[in-house]
């Protein structure tokens, strides 16, 4: 039986070590959470962009075109999800940060709604050289709406030491918001 005590011991020991050293990376502030989290769903959604407009590219007819507008939808909803759901980091300027995302999940929706419509109707070329067009234009003013977003996020870095250090620590945002 002594044995069988020692074992559990050391089973004990074991999991207290393991679970300690589980605990050591989540030591991450709700404000390094944010913006990672923001960080992480635009480099998703550039990439995904990327890969919607290479295949675009490889296949353009209105069936490639119908399936990069809807792969550029849902992705940019899954973008506008995220920022939606992220509320405000726990830094002094949150509520502005905040406002920021908030401003671009909304002008993101108008360019979700333009994608949509540009392929409802397509039912000739000429059709279908508009709606790509259109298309591309509403992904490159997506694009131009990050970067302004993002812009908006480094002028608060500026200001905000703690929302400064949040976008530092957060691997994600290394090269997404500017100074970062």
């Amino acid at each position: 039986m002594g044995r069988a005590r020692a074992l559990g011991a050391a089973f004990v020991a074991g999991a207290a070590l393991v679970a300690a050293g589980c605990g050591r990376g989540n030591d991450v502030s709700a404000s390094t959470q944010w913006a990672d989290d923001l960080c992480t769903a635009i480099n998703t959604w550039r990439n995904s962009i990327a890969t919607t407009a290479s295949t675009l590219t490889s296949n353009p007819t209105r069936e490639g075109l119908e399936q990069a507008a809807a792969d550029a939808e849902a992705t940019t909803r899954t973008l506008i999800d995220t920022v939606k759901g992220l509320g405000a980091p726990d830094t002094q300027s949150g509520d502005q940060a905040r406002a920021a995302v908030d401003s671009l999940a909304t002008s993101l929706q108008s360019d979700v709604d333009t994608i949509k419509g540009a392929v409802e109707n397509v039912s000739d070329v000429q059709g279908l050289l508009t709606a790509v067009s259109t298309v591309s234009g509403a992904v490159a003013n997506i694009s131009k709406q990050l970067s302004s977003s993002l812009d908006d996020l480094g002028a608060l870095r500026e200001t905000d030491d703690e929302l400064k250090q949040s976008f530092e620590d957060a691997d994600s945002c290394n090269g997404v918001v500017p100074g970062s």
